[in-house]
């Protein structure tokens, strides 16, 4: 418990420090040495300028807002118990998690493209552009087919509230366990890379894969 309040703490003064910020520490050079640039390498002479005059504001608020995650997440474990966490308690609401997750990461990959658009730090001659209709419906068709191939294991001998301190290595079935650590894998690089976007997405597919994982022990004890 004070491990999360630590974090959601540490979150919201790190958030509350970047706004205090200024996006370049010196707008007015900044813009100079840009209007200066050549027709050579253009977009690289532009990151390096920029990376000169950046201040840690952006930063600073996206990684604000992944400890402030975390900390939620921290509390939330620690009120339930670390012991008691289980899986949902039908298949339905596991369902609906996974519907979520899919939901959730067509949105965040929307928004990635919105933020990124509203920092405006893409070279003024090659500006972003929000994902097009056909980027957002092939991300969806492929999320969908994910969760449908794994809703399959939902239809015999799945079982539902499972404690995942229960989760035995002995009958892990292996196909679920790698899917769900390239999940949990998904989750660690979002929060570490200060991606709080994709952060609630990859939550949930982990919880989502973990849950199946509990659930769908295989039957040939492993060797």
């Amino acid at each position: 418990m004070r491990l999360g309040i630590v974090l959601v703490t540490l979150g919201i003064l790190m958030a509350l420090h970047s706004y205090s910020l200024p996006i370049y520490v010196d707008e007015v050079l900044f813009k100079r040495e840009v209007a200066q640039i050549g027709n050579i390498d253009a977009a690289q002479h532009f990151y390096i300028i920029q990376k000169k005059y950046l201040t840690l504001k952006y930063t600073l608020l996206d990684y604000s807002v992944c400890a402030f995650l975390l900390g939620i997440v921290s509390i939330a474990i620690s009120s339930i118990g670390f012991n008691n966490l289980r899986s949902p308690s039908s298949t339905i609401s596991l369902t609906f998690i996974g519907i979520a997750a899919v939901g959730l990461s067509v949105v965040a990959y929307y928004s990635d493209g919105m933020v990124h658009l509203s920092r405006d730090l893409s070279p003024p001659w090659s500006p972003i552009h929000l994902p097009d209709n056909e980027s957002l419906k092939k991300l969806l068709y492929f999320l969908i087919s994910w969760l449908g191939l794994h809703c399959l294991i939902l239809r015999k001998d799945f079982q539902t509230s499972k404690r995942f301190h229960d989760l035995s290595l002995d009958f892990i079935a292996l196909g679920l366990l790698s899917s769900t650590l390239v999940a949990g894998g998904f989750a660690v690089v979002t929060i570490i890379g200060g991606q709080p976007i994709y952060a609630v997405p990859a939550l949930l597919w982990f919880y989502f894969h973990l849950s199946l994982l509990a659930g769908k022990q295989s039957t040939r004890r492993m060797e």
